[in-house]
């Protein structure tokens, strides 16, 4: 699915590719969750590096060369855990034997602590944003960053969206990219998460439930359109969000 001849969803992946430059551009990744929760007496496989090589690995056989991590590659706000450190090694020298030849991390909130081995590993770091041309900006979205509306498209993460599709009485919940136009005449596309645990909130049409500013205070919920993104599934362009809920504010 293209938004325009710029920028698309990338092979039923959770991935926008911006085409002119060969960019792929993920989010929300969330190394070291499973140690996270492994100290609060739960224990989960450990899953998110696998999916995370796996994105990377059909990202680099679809030629592109630039990626774009628009924030949390890890989890741990207030230290850099043993299992992050050794796993984002791992992954950014997967990265480079899979041909990327260049990573950039746009932090997120969760991304404390790992400036400085980044940029020994010759990652570039971004703070705030990412100008990427063509009226285009990366960002992570805990944050509305400056002059946000000189861009035409904010691709952003954080939001960790999904909606959830009632099948014969069950609910099924399923990862989604949105489509979100701002107040300020730009749209937001949220990126669904890399991570295998970051299953989502499921999204509705009360803003106080959205984590990002940029949704609470520009975000024409109302004409967000959900964009169901799975391997098996496909790519599924939903109706607006006001279609969906009519008058309730959630499901």
């Amino acid at each position: 699915m293209s938004f325009n001849e710029k920028l698309k969803i990338l092979n039923r992946l959770p991935v926008l590719a911006y085409e002119k430059e060969k960019i792929a551009i993920i989010s929300d990744i969330h190394l070291g969750y499973e140690e996270a929760m492994s100290s609060q007496g739960v224990y989960l496989p450990r899953l998110q590096l696998k999916k995370a090589k796996n994105i990377i690995n059909e990202i680099s056989k679809l030629n592109f060369k630039k990626l774009v991590i628009a924030g949390d590659l890890k989890h741990v706000f207030e230290k850099l855990i043993r299992q992050e450190r050794a796993e984002i090694l791992e992954l950014m020298s997967f990265a480079a034997k899979s041909n990327i030849k260049e990573v950039i991390l746009v932090k997120g909130n969760h991304d404390t602590y790992i400036s400085n081995l980044l940029k020994d590993l010759g990652i570039q770091v971004e703070d705030n944003f990412l100008d990427l041309g063509d009226g285009i900006a990366v960002t992570h979205g805990h944050k509305i960053f400056d002059d946000i509306e000189k861009y035409q498209f904010i691709v952003m993460g954080h939001e960790h969206p999904s909606v959830e599709i009632n099948l014969s009485g069950s609910k099924v919940r399923l990862q989604a990219l949105l489509k979100m136009p701002l107040k300020n005449g730009s749209t937001a596309l949220v990126l669904p998460p890399i991570g295998l645990y970051q299953t989502g909130t499921v999204v509705n049409l009360d803003k106080s439930s959205y984590l990002s500013p940029i949704s609470r205070e520009l975000g024409d919920i109302e004409n967000t359109v959900p964009i169901i993104v799975d391997r098996e599934i496909g790519v599924i362009e939903l109706p607006r969000l006001i279609h969906i809920f009519g008058d309730n504010k959630s499901i």
